[in-house]
């Protein structure tokens, strides 16, 4: 085969991709591992496979034990979609096409195409220790018994893995003080760098030296090299150090992402590793292989523990159970048991004394304390985020497999109809409401499954994984040589990624995903009858054909890989821009996103909103209408649309229906209640009944929310039931004093039906008469009287409160003002008058760490705030 060309594909898929790692380039760092490994597998795939078919028309392919199962699982995958297509409406058919060949490719690229590359490696390995066998006049290969050892174990040149990951690693040390300035803006300044790129060049013609003679153990070992790298990085993060970066990348509180981008990645890519960590431990007898094996296993490890994913440490725990079940396994401790009780001791007891993270933040707890917080998260509030969030998702997977649940909903469409399903949860129970999430995938596999294709999915998922693993029985029970012992810690760490992904989704994002389905490739690869390793096909020409036309498909594949960085990278510099008030030129960069290519819903969206600010209003329309062509399942874009109709192109008529798709997305969004209702209030008086409907439903969501009931106010205004319309007006005064509208109204509204004007309009002349009289100074027992009075008639309200105690303070009543401002501050954070007079308290009440406090988060709120500054500076002085 063409192992010469396949040889640094591969070994770029293993030390570049997940190694390389860019902040400031796209939206997710994670991207360009994205695109660059979907190409290089593409690569691979083509010279080993399609090469020898073009040219000579006969192809071969690996047999495995789920060729089967994975023929009919794609089948199954097929129809699902296919049935889900013809079921629904137009609308949503353009989406359904977008997202089911984005994971398709996923699944094409990063599922299928790595289990057989790994198969195959293996088994060109396998073929050329046969003809080596042949020629071994003693047969000492033959002769081998179950748990005896191949002489690969001790001749593996581990020490120069070792030395390459070391040296290699404290390159990057000099990084800071070697790399060259970057430019805020610009792609290509943020992707070069001089010094990067010759430790990129080194360290790529290194790993493929130390690989080159590309055998199962080398990409198992490249892999481990990648995640040994990686982990030692993610473990320096977590213990606040960074030497790469200019600043300490925090994006999960105090949980590690090394070069992965996302905790949950990093620890499940070694959730694979460590069973192939641990087998080699046990199989070392020097006492320098065991030293660079454990400390690999240890690195593996304490990066999970890093991580903070609690599925990822049932996951590694599950995979070396799993490993354990090996007699083979099982006599390498009993032989060793001093070695392997010191690993496992060590184990133990970095688990039970892992410290916090030294990240700064709010989160950061021990393994103990993540195990343990359950308890006193639902102790505390009721629920516990984490858990109660997945049963929000495992509950809308659920309706959406019992929909259909023969297909289910369709192969590939979960995110796309998520939202649909959870918003009519969060309409339904209260409970759910402060857990809205946009779910990419159903955090269980087997609800992932179910929710997409129903019944038959799950059918061909329990046969591919039954056959996977009845593989292996005898393996269990023994096994020879250093291949098959990889093979088999390989499937252990197929078994544990299984398990962590009961809670996880790692299975469903690139890098882990690719090491999932190598590691079950590879371990596939070394269980085969002996007849019949290779499926095969030709020589003929409609072979060669099919090779050509598959060569296409993966050039188009690449070719789309290339459009998605570009597209990415140019979305990204736009956003940037737009945030920074450069809409305009944010523009120029969406648009370049968009002839990129292809459809993607945020970066199109993006654009809508860029156009949107420069007032091209048309562009705008026009623009997130093809955004929801890209995914029709986002409640803003919906939102953005009805809100130009309605506005801005004067088609109020066509508005309706793009709420109401907002309202069914998100059920609790206030914004999207009172556009629909303002809305109602333009039309009929049948609108204006719809309105009243609306509004009523709204109000059992937000019942403390002062538009609302303004609105409803005005509905009952013009249904003459003016009692109703008084007391939704003195509702939402009580809740805003400030709400003019309200004010108006009710006065109005007490003007048309004659009737006596209600206690809270005497309240709110209380209220203005005070702030008249503090803006001159007038803090005498007048104002007290005042500040108390509105303070009795608006008990909800904070600027009463924080009204009451700014007086009470101005008299020098320190305590008598603390409460009134606390509550002032807690109720409306952002009230800073409130916030800057409780640090005042605090520090006349000799607390100067919480007026410092205080104080800080006026600053946060407001940076150029001067009374805050003088503030925190006299605290400084006085300490």
């Amino acid at each position: 085969m063409n192992t010469s060309l396949r040889h640094p594909l591969i070994v770029a898929c293993f030390f570049v991709t997940p190694l390389v790692f860019f902040t400031n380039l796209t939206r997710n760092p994670y991207i360009t591992q994205i695109c660059l490994l979907n190409i290089l597998v593409c690569a691979a795939v083509a010279v080993e496979f399609l090469r020898p078919a073009g040219s000579r028309g006969s192809l071969r392919l690996p047999w495995t034990m789920i060729d089967a199962p994975l023929a009919f699982a794609a089948c199954i995958a097929a129809a699902s979609w296919t049935v889900a297509f013809a079921g629904h409406e137009a609308f949503f058919r353009p989406s359904m096409l977008s997202e089911g060949a984005r994971v398709s490719i996923f699944a094409l690229v990063i599922m299928v195409f790595p289990f057989f590359l790994a198969a195959s490696v293996c088994r060109e390995e396998s073929a050329a220790d046969a003809a080596a066998l042949k020629g071994s006049p003693s047969g000492a290969l033959a002769k081998l018994k179950p748990g005896a050892r191949d002489p690969g174990w001790d001749e593996y040149p581990v020490g120069r893995w070792a030395a390459f990951a070391l040296a290699w690693g404290a390159a990057w040390a000099l990084f800071p003080q070697m790399r060259s300035s970057r430019a805020p803006t610009g792609i290509w300044f943020q992707v070069w760098d001089g010094y990067g790129a010759a430790l990129w060049a080194g360290g790529f013609a290194a790993a493929a030296w130390l690989s080159r003679a590309g055998r199962t153990a080398d990409y198992l070992h490249l892999a481990l090299l990648a995640g040994f790298l990686a982990s030692a990085y993610g473990v320096l993060q977590y213990f606040n150090v960074e030497f790469i970066w200019p600043s300490i990348l925090n994006p999960y509180g105090g949980r590690s992402v090394s070069t992965f981008g996302n905790p949950n990645f990093l620890s499940s890519f070694n959730v694979v590793l460590l069973p192939l960590a641990a087998a080699l431990f046990l199989h070392a007898r020097t006492l320098s292989r065991r030293l660079i094996y454990g400390t690999l296993f240890l690195a593996l490890g304490t990066a999970i523990l890093a991580s903070l994913t609690r599925s990822s440490w049932g996951g590694a725990v599950a995979g070396l159970a799993l490993l354990l079940l090996s007699k083979d396994i099982r006599a390498r401790v009993a032989e060793e048991p001093r070695a392997a009780g010191l690993l496992a001791g060590l184990t133990v007891m970095i688990v039970a004394f892992w410290p916090e993270s030294s990240i700064a933040g709010s989160y950061h707890p021990s393994v103990v304390g993540r195990l343990t917080e359950i308890k006193t998260f639902s102790q505390a509030d009721g629920y516990y985020s984490p858990f109660h969030q997945r049963l929000l998702i495992w509950t809308c997977s659920w309706l959406m497999g019992a929909e259909n649940p023969v297909t289910g909903k369709g192969w590939g469409l979960f995110e796309l109809f998520y939202p649909f399903y959870q918003g009519h949860l969060l309409d339904a129970v209260s409970f759910f409401r402060t857990m809205r999430t946009h779910a990419n995938n159903s955090h269980n596999e087997i609800m992932e499954i179910w929710a997409q294709t129903g019944i038959l999915g799950l059918g061909a998922m329990l046969w591919l994984w039954a056959a996977f693993f009845r593989s292996f029985v005898p393996g269990w029970k023994s096994v020879r040589g250093m291949r098959s012992t990889l093979g088999l810690a390989a499937a252990c760490g197929v078994g544990g990624m299984l398990a962590d992904n009961l809670l996880n989704v790692s299975l469903h994002f690139a890098m882990p995903g690719f090491m999932f389905w190598w590691a079950a490739g590879a371990a596939a690869g070394t269980v085969h009858p002996p007849d019949r390793p290779w499926r095969t096909a030709g020589p003929s020409l409609p072979v060669k054909a099919a090779a050509w036309a598959s060569g296409a498909l993966l050039l188009a594949i690449s070719w789309y890989w290339v459009c998605t960085w570009f597209r990415e990278a140019h979305y990204f510099e736009g956003f940037k821009l737009l945030r920074g008030g450069s809409a305009a030129i944010a523009v120029k960069e969406l648009e370049i996103s968009r002839s990129w290519g292809p459809r993607e819903v945020n970066s199109i969206y993006e654009l809508g909103n860029a156009y949107a600010r420069l007032e091209r209003f048309t562009d705008a329309d026009r623009a997130y209408s093809d955004a929801l062509r890209a995914n029709a399942g986002y409640d803003e874009i919906y939102f953005n649309v009805g809100t130009i109709k309605s506005s801005r192109l004067g088609a109020p008529a066509l508005a309706e229906s793009y709420y109401r798709s907002a309202l069914a997305i998100n059920p609790i969004s206030p914004d999207i209640y009172t556009a629909l209702s303002a809305l109602y209030l333009q039309g009929s008086p049948l609108q204006i009944d719809k309105a009243d409907r609306l509004l009523a439903r709204a109000l059992k969501i937000f019942p403390n929310n002062p538009n609302h009931w303004n609105n409803l106010g005005f509905v009952m205004s013009n249904k003459g039931r003016w009692e109703e319309a008084e007391k939704a007006y003195s509702r939402a005064l009580e809740l805003l004093p400030d709400l003019r509208v309200a004010e108006s109204n009710l006065r109005a509204a007490v003007r048309r039906s004659n009737r006596p004007p209600p206690p809270i309009l005497a309240a709110l002349d209380a209220l203005r008469e005070l702030e008249l009289r503090m803006s001159r100074g007038d803090y005498s027992a007048k104002s007290l009287e005042l500040a108390s009075s509105a303070a009795g008639a608006l008990p909800e309200s904070s600027k009463a409160r924080f009204l009451l105690g700014t007086v009470l303070l101005a008299q020098g009543r320190d305590k008598d003002a603390l409460g009134h401002l606390e509550t002032a501050s807690k109720r409306d954070p952002g009230l800073l008058g409130a916030r800057l007079n409780l640090a005042r308290t605090y520090m006349r009440l000799s607390r100067p760490q919480d007026a410092a406090r205080e104080l800080k988060e006026v600053l946060r709120l407001d940076p150029g705030n001067a009374d805050a500054r003088n503030g925190l500076a006299v605290i400084g002085k006085s300490q």
